[in-house]
């Protein structure tokens, strides 16, 4: 660690076990830690996150698997973001893969306004969790808009992007339309969603 007059500088990287996974950050620089202006940037990776803990540990309801995650170009000011390139996506490899009812409607949240569960076939609402093959979201802050995207190479004719693809039986897609998404909003709305516990839209 460097130290100097309103600055620290992290020199190397580190690296925090957490959820059986690990977080690793690097490029990590303070300035005016306890000014008004305080600024940080960083890049932060996390690898094998065991999201039955993760979601278990903030109430996001229930899902099984893995996840990876980049957070690139990371900037705070005043201890809040205002830019990072953003993207979370399941990790390699044969693991049970579940999602329960509250974790569709919390991430139908992140996927903006117009995202939706699209189920496979009727009377689904019998069911509390759904199988999955995949999930990913990919948010890019500039100027306080988050620019989304969901699963890499995933592409549909409607304009719509995949956050969760479906697999085994029920199955169950969610599906993201609004690219453009305010930051405040989008936080606003997560954390209303969480409170209220709506229920998602299902089709």
């Amino acid at each position: 660690v460097r130290a100097s007059p309103g600055a620290i500088e992290l020199e190397g990287a580190l690296v925090i076990s957490v959820f059986d996974g690990y977080l690793q950050a690097t490029g990590l620089r303070v300035l005016e830690p306890f000014g008004v202006a305080s600024h940080l940037s960083a890049d932060i990776e996390a690898r094998h996150i065991d999201l039955a803990q993760l979601t278990e540990t903030f109430s996001f309801g229930s899902m099984s698997g893995f996840v990876d995650a980049d957070l690139r170009g990371l900037e705070l000011a005043r201890w809040q973001p205002v830019a990072f390139d953003a993207r979370i996506a399941s990790s390699a490899g044969q693991y049970p893969r579940r999602i329960s009812q509250r974790a569709v409607q919390n991430i139908s949240a992140l996927g903006g306004a117009g995202a939706v569960a699209a189920l496979q076939r009727g009377l689904l609402g019998l069911f509390e969790s759904f199988g999955y093959r995949e999930v990913g979201l990919r948010c890019a802050l500039r100027d306080g808009v988050c620019m989304m995207d969901g699963i890499e190479g995933a592409r549909r004719a409607d304009g719509g992007f995949p956050i969760v693809r479906g697999g085994g039986v029920p199955a169950l897609d969610v599906i993201g339309y609004n690219r453009r998404v305010d930051w405040d909003e989008l936080v606003d709305r997560l954390q209303r969603v969480i409170a209220e516990n709506v229920s998602p839209e299902l089709r």
